[in-house]
């Protein structure tokens, strides 16, 4: 039913629909309001209640346990299987796909394209038990690799410990796989700068200037293996603030990279506007492992050779793949940047 340009959903949806979309919707939250919500109940706790000395040993505690970004704890592991994440999986739907076998021998450093605005495919296949990566790849445990800045979070730190995440730092990088059988560093290497060209069309993928994985892998000698997920930039749609309108001098205030470009969404009860991400497919394609030697000290020759190489695999696993999980010809040009 439309009304004014607004397309709501039927009022007959069955609760399974509901449920995947009330899970797309709390994770949305969780990553992008998550922190400040934690931070204000904190604080709350803290000047309010007579429970000021719980909320003031808790602070200490995430400033004692601050070591937990790099140091890969055991802790909560619970989180990874709550069924939750089922429901999360299949709104899109999520699924993951094998073209090499990965033994549990030693450790890999998955590479993973494109980054998308919130990472939708990466999270649900290498943070959360959810999808088949335990039955594909047995024997390795995957941990995706995030911002620092989400393990000083009140509460939702927790969670991420759950999730087996780990700060996107070389020391943590190293931790994970530097004489380490079975541990999967998953990196999304393009980062914030590439979230901001994640949008429906050509894959824009920031490379050509990232090589600090290529440096950690040599000085570990994980195996490299390109990733890519097809689908990701087609969660959020493409939208523009109108010049000098109120959303305008939003995203100016705030420094944002796109321009006016904004990233597009859904509401839970319609699908024409929101922060909820829509309903697409994304496929997960784990490629070939490119093997490395170990080299402590590597050369920046040694750097931009397996550089090189790497890039060569992305795009020939990209190209075997694209025309098997994409239906839009606009994807399936792929920019280096």
């Amino acid at each position: 039913m439309k009304l004014k340009d607004v397309e709501f959903a039927p009022l007959c949806v069955p609760l399974r629909r509901r449920l995947e979309t009330l899970a797309a919707a709390a994770w949305i939250y969780l990553v992008v309001f998550g922190g400040l919500t934690g931070w204000a109940v904190l604080l709350y706790l803290l000047l309010a209640t007579r429970f000021w000395w719980v909320a003031l040993l808790y602070g200490l505690w995430i400033y004692l346990d601050r070591s937990v970004a790099w140091n890969s704890p055991n802790r909560f592991r619970f989180m990874r299987r709550l069924t939750w994440w089922t429901y999360f999986k299949n709104y899109f739907p999520v699924s993951l796909v094998k073209t090499h076998d990965l033994p549990a021998d030693k450790s890999y450093l998955f590479a993973t394209y494109p980054h998308g605005v919130l990472c939708a495919g990466s999270f649900s296949n290498f943070a959360t038990d959810a999808g088949q990566f335990s039955e594909l790849f047995p024997g390795l445990t995957s941990h995706l690799i995030t911002l620092s800045l989400h393990f000083s979070m009140p509460f939702t730190r927790e969670i991420g410990i759950g999730l087996c995440l780990q700060e996107s730092s070389e020391k943590s990088l190293v931790n994970l796989l530097d004489n380490k059988k079975g541990n999967v560093a998953v990196l999304m290497v393009g980062g914030v700068s590439e979230a901001f060209k994640s949008f429906p069309g050509p894959y824009h993928l920031i490379l050509k200037k990232r090589k600090g994985f290529i440096r950690v892998a040599l000085q570990t000698g994980a195996s490299l293996v390109p990733v890519f997920s097809f689908g990701e930039t087609n969660v959020y749609g493409l939208g523009e603030a109108e010049p000098n309108s109120f959303w305008d001098k939003v995203l100016k205030f705030i420094k944002w990279k796109s321009g006016n470009k904004v990233p597009v969404g859904r509401g839970f009860f319609q699908y024409s506007f929101g922060i909820v991400p829509r309903r697409h497919p994304i496929v997960t394609v784990v490629g070939k492992p490119i093997d490395v030697p170990k080299i402590v000290k590597p050369e920046k020759e040694d750097i931009e050779k397996y550089h090189n190489i790497f890039i060569d695999e992305l795009t020939k696993l990209f190209e075997e793949h694209k025309t098997k999980y994409s239906k839009h010809p606009d994807e399936m040009e792929l920019v280096l940047d």
